[in-house]
């Protein structure tokens, strides 16, 4: 029975998910670096979806049983244990999967290296709906590290990013025809929304530029100013947070319309150099040193803040955010808080989860291992 969003989960029904979800993932202090929206695994109503550097296999987490499994096809470009697989992204009725392959030197071709998307349904026999490949640059061959991600998909585009040491390059996929629309050189896409894609573009260096273009054709709609040290982030349906230094040498934190790239405000002061994730509704929760704060990416307006000693309260160390809920450790155990007011809920909620949706959490266990507790109301 799905609850939305949970309240508590149930460490009865738990289920273990395939080691290739953590593979390369925890640290010596067993955390997950990058936390659980960097985990290779997508949630889909009670499946999980984990990704691999070949692959993905579809796990049912009521049972623990796979039930699906489809793999590119061909040689992988890097291995798993280099923790560069991310997660898939849903299309409608079908889940993206990227990876990255290596193609052998044939004739007078020489050895190259191409992605392939494989699209999984989201519904039984769970087997490859299309695939499709991209021939990819000669650096992505060379370069050392080099990772692949689907940044999202709409209207009838997935959007497919490659990045290497230095350079990128994003392409325009047809979910329809299953054919190339659009490449992108030098776009590292970070965000997929109101029929934009939005992401940096190298320029001088260390110094990209935040840029926009098109999502059916790839045309450049907007450019914004060159900051050295960019950061961009998804910060909402239509709004990016882009983060570094202005030419000015100032430092500059801003939450931008994803449209225009036109300014939607500065995040608050005391909120800079800390890291935000969008609760999928309507609110940006940040973490920083000892403090959880909470923003409106609309309109950058400072909602709360939760810091240690304050009121008797410590900050909690957060694991995810979803639809209104903060989950994470507090001092006493997991905790849950309103993501809008940062008030403690009522109902302990027994676990904090990396993942969450409707039907269950995703927890890391003492073999760091991710197990996932059913939802509860």
């Amino acid at each position: 029975m799905p609850h939305d969003p949970p309240n508590w989960f149930d460490a009865r029904g738990k289920v273990l998910l395939p080691e290739v979800a953590t593979t390369g993932r925890t640290n010596l202090a067993g955390q997950v670096r990058g936390g659980g929206t960097d985990l290779p695994v997508l949630l889909h109503d009670a499946l999980a979806f984990v990704a691999s550097p070949t692959g993905v296999q579809v796990v049912d987490l009521a049972t623990g049983r796979t039930v699906g499994e489809e793999a590119a096809r061909g040689k992988a470009l890097r291995s798993g244990s280099e923790g560069f697989t991310l997660p898939p992204v849903l299309a409608g009725t079908e889940v993206l999967t990227p990876a990255l392959m290596a193609t052998p030197a044939s004739g007078t071709y020489a050895a190259g290296a191409v992605v392939e998307v494989v699209a999984v349904g989201t519904a039984a026999p769970y087997k490859a709906a299309w695939r499709t490949t991209v021939k990819l640059p000669e650096w992505a061959l060379q370069s050392t590290k080099v990772k692949v991600k689907v940044v999202g998909a709409q209207d009838g585009t997935a959007v497919v990013t490659v990045v290497g040491a230095d350079t990128a390059v994003t392409y325009g996929i047809d979910t329809v025809s299953h054919s190339l629309r659009w490449t992108h050189p030098g776009l590292e896409a970070v965000a997929v929304g109101t029929g934009m894609v939005t992401g940096l573009l190298d320029g001088e260096p260390l110094t990209p530029v935040p840029l926009g273009v098109d999502l059916a054709s790839g045309t450049e709609k907007w450019r914004g100013v060159a900051t050295y040290a960019a950061t961009m982030e998804a910060a909402g349906p239509a709004t990016i947070r882009v983060a570094g230094q202005g030419p000015s040498g100032s430092k500059s934190d801003q939450l931008l319309d994803m449209t225009s790239g036109r300014l939607r405000a500065a995040m608050p002061p005391e909120l800079e150099a800390t890291t935000c994730t969008y609760d999928q509704v309507r609110t940006l929760v940040c973490e920083g040193s000892f403090t959880v704060a909470a923003v409106d990416p609309a309109t950058g307006q400072f909602l709360w803040a939760l810091k240690d000693g304050e009121g008797g309260r410590e900050a909690p160390k957060v694991t995810s955010v979803w639809h209104g809920r903060v989950y994470g450790q507090g001092a006493g155990g997991p905790v849950a808080l309103d993501a809008r007011t940062g008030a403690d809920m009522p109902t302990r909620p027994e676990a904090a989860p990396l993942l969450v949706n409707a039907y269950v959490g995703l927890v890391l266990n003492k073999e760091l291992r991710l197990t996932s507790y059913p939802a509860g109301g």
